[in-house]
């Protein structure tokens, strides 16, 4: 049962949200409003359908073809260009999801940025009481854990979004803004999106083992809820690729404002 609804929520994750992820480059494509919400379904056809032919073609990886979920996906897609083609178009469906979700990615990563004063707090706590007076808490010293992985996962779509993560490049500082916004919506479907996709699809396996018995510390004092810290990684996928989206959406007006 576990194993079903890990799948279901992958073949939304690739039915629905990579569809969306298409929206701006679609909308710099083109500002026909059939022609952008077409584009859509098609890229995502094409794109799936190149991963379904590979995964038939290297054995050596051991992939089985779902070709249910496939099909489940592709009416997703058909599904979403539907809803693209009656809001106006991908520049419009874009314009409207991009505050949406970064609104949600700024809430979530400010929220767990409180977590670093309380793990800085409960790391002098465990410091004197173990130096001090001689007592150790492994519940304590896991949450320490649990804490720097939340803030670590849930907080990177807002590092990117705030332009935070740590830059070491020669030539992008000094480039015009058309120029950075071309490298930001290269680097995003590049990079960005395929690997946003990649994890979500690669953890899904590990997430559902340690849901199926609820994993938790091998400490018996320990914390019982390894299957939920497990959890964050498919969430850090989809928190990236959501600022992923947003980047991507500031980089097309950019340029279609410079043309």
């Amino acid at each position: 049962m576990i194993e079903l609804a890990g799948n279901v929520l992958n073949w939304f994750a690739s039915g629905v949200l990579f569809p969306l992820l298409l929206l701006p480059v679609a909308a710099l494509a083109t500002e026909k409003r059939i022609a952008s919400s077409w584009m859509v379904f098609l890229l995502g056809v094409a794109v799936t359908g190149g991963g379904l032919l590979f995964a038939i073609i290297t054995p050596v990886l051991r992939i089985t073809p779902n070709y249910s979920g496939f099909l489940a996906i592709e009416l997703m897609f058909f599904v979403v260009a539907l809803i693209v083609l009656a809001i106006g178009g991908a520049g419009k469906a874009a314009a409207h999801l991009a505050p949406l979700l970064s609104a949600i990615t700024r809430i979530v990563g400010r929220t767990v940025m409180w977590l670093l004063l309380i793990m800085a707090l409960l790391q002098f706590a465990i410091v004197l009481m173990r130096y001090v007076f001689g007592v150790n808490e492994i519940f304590m010293q896991e949450s320490i854990t649990y804490m720097h992985g939340a803030v670590f996962l849930l907080a990177a779509g807002y590092a990117l979004l705030t332009n935070d993560h740590v830059r070491v490049d020669i030539f992008y500082r000094d480039a015009s803004p058309k120029r950075k916004a071309m490298v930001d919506l290269l680097g995003t479907y590049l990079f960005l999106f395929p690997i946003c996709l990649v994890i979500l699809w690669t953890s899904s396996p590990y997430v559902a083992r340690s849901w199926a018995f609820f994993e938790g510390s091998a400490d018996t004092s320990g914390i019982q809820g390894v299957f939920l810290l497990k959890s964050l990684i498919p969430a850090f996928a989809v928190l990236l690729a959501m600022a992923g989206f947003v980047v991507a959406h500031k980089a097309v007006e950019t340029l279609k404002a410079g043309k």
